[in-house]
């Protein structure tokens, strides 16, 4: 049965072997399936407990401490951390410097989930224990990577490929986690799907929630589908896990969300808990918002990508991303702005150059600056902006917002990232920025 198959008739006569659970020991913790809503509603006040979760995914040098709290400020309720890689961070004191000071979270980064890669179940349990005892004013739960599509996750042993090998593997280390911090934290996974098709793939997602796990997110797509292959989410797979799993734990969907009326069509599709947004919120933090939606006729009532560079800038200054941001300095901050003014940008390369190539955030001050006034020359109107960098790989006939769809210059196409995959390169990993 495939996935399209499944999708279409809505059946939930898929074949789960009940059995394949049974290696390994099952949940030691009770799960309460409201956790979530708990946590959000404990941290964002103007929010009720029946609030649905908009997360901010856990993007490697993207979803840092200065973004999310610009994101924050426009209803993102749920924010992840970047991918942690546990190997460097059991390794290298300057990987843990630069991913979790001492003096840990703050107040007003929460709800935080912390978001890990590997499959070591020792550098998991070291990283794990070290954020706990280092949590600063806390944190609310512990989420591992299995999304990551790109060559490096293959070679490092985690990410999608995760996802793929035999032998209970995956659910053999996530039982490990659950078993000894389960009482602590709650314990959750990001998934893709697999590239078999959905029932191989509700086969495994069974068994993690069986081994305890407090929460799934699923992203609509297999590991294949990334860059130009890209394509739509299957929102109808997501409902499939849902409808299977989502009375036992929350489960967030992941893939093709652009603004807020893709948030509530996902939703009302697939029943999911909450929303959680990679690319397009890159571009615009301000996605969970009514803006550029049918219900304002389509024009971006909301702050302009302008003014949203300007305050990533302040708040990069202000809690810089390199001293426990989670974030390599100035070269993360260099890629919020080309995603943020990637309309702007592609159409000047000397600006985007400028951009690409500073050393110092003051040139970034002062490019923003001609942006500001290249935009004033022309009578630039902020009702008029759509997303350009999240529709790089998009088709025509690729969903709503198919309308507002950019022709590319390819040089600038075939260096761009996909949501998972942004980040997981070897160079991100190193002791040094560049």
């Amino acid at each position: 049965m495939t996935v399209s198959e499944v999708s279409s008739s809505g059946s939930m006569a898929l074949h789960i072997d009940a059995t394949a659970a049974s290696s390994t020991a099952k949940a030691p913790y009770p799960i309460q399936r409201d956790w979530l809503q708990q946590v959000i509603a404990q941290h964002n006040t103007n929010t009720s407990k029946s609030e649905k979760a908009l997360a901010l995914a856990p993007m490697v040098d993207q979803s840092d401490l200065p973004f999310r709290l610009l994101c924050r400020r426009y209803n993102c309720n749920v924010c992840f951390t970047p991918m942690i890689h546990v190997k460097l961070f059991y390794q290298l004191e300057s990987y843990r410097n630069k991913f979790w000071p001492a003096t840990g979270t703050l107040s007003q980064d929460r709800p935080l989930i912390v978001q890990l890669c590997g499959s070591d179940v020792k550098h998991l349990s070291y990283t794990i224990n070290y954020i706990l005892t280092h949590a600063g004013s806390g944190i609310d739960g512990i989420d591992l990577n299995c999304g990551c599509p790109q060559t490096i996750a293959k070679r490092g042993n985690y990410g999608a490929f995760l996802l793929e090998q035999g032998d209970d593997a995956l659910v053999k280390v996530v039982s490990a986690l659950v078993q000894t911090f389960g009482h602590q934290i709650p314990i959750s996974v990001k998934v893709r799907l697999l590239p078999s098709g959905l029932e191989p793939s509700l086969q495994l997602y069974t068994q993690l929630v069986e081994s305890g796990i407090a929460m799934l997110t699923v992203h609509g797509r297999n590991r294949h589908q990334k860059g130009l292959q890209t394509g739509r989410a299957d929102w109808d797979a997501i409902a499939t896990v849902v409808k299977i799993l989502g009375t036992k734990i929350p489960i967030l969907a992941n893939g093709s969300i652009g603004n807020m009326d893709d948030v509530r069509d996902c939703l009302k599709l697939t029943g999911a808990d909450g929303i959680m947004s990679s690319e397009a919120i890159l571009e615009y933090p301000p996605l969970f918002t009514e803006t550029g939606t049918a219900a304002v006729q389509n024009k971006r009532t909301g702050p302009g990508r302008l003014e949203c560079a300007h305050n990533y800038l302040q708040l990069a200054q202000e809690y810089p991303p390199q001293l426990g941001g989670q974030g390599n300095g100035i070269k993360c901050i260099r890629a919020h702005l080309h995603r943020m003014l990637h309309y702007d940008l592609k159409e000047q390369p000397l600006l985007r150059d400028s951009i690409a190539y500073a050393k110092d955030i003051s040139v970034l001050h002062n490019t923003l600056a001609t942006i500001s006034q290249l935009q004033d020359t022309a009578g630039h109107l902020i009702e008029n902006e759509s997303l350009s960098w999240y529709m790089r790989h998009r088709v025509a006939s690729d969903g709503p917002l198919a309308s507002a769809r950019l022709l590319m210059d390819r040089q600038v196409q075939y260096t761009e990232l996909d949501d998972d995959a942004a980040g997981c390169f070897a160079t991100l990993y190193g002791t040094t920025d560049e």
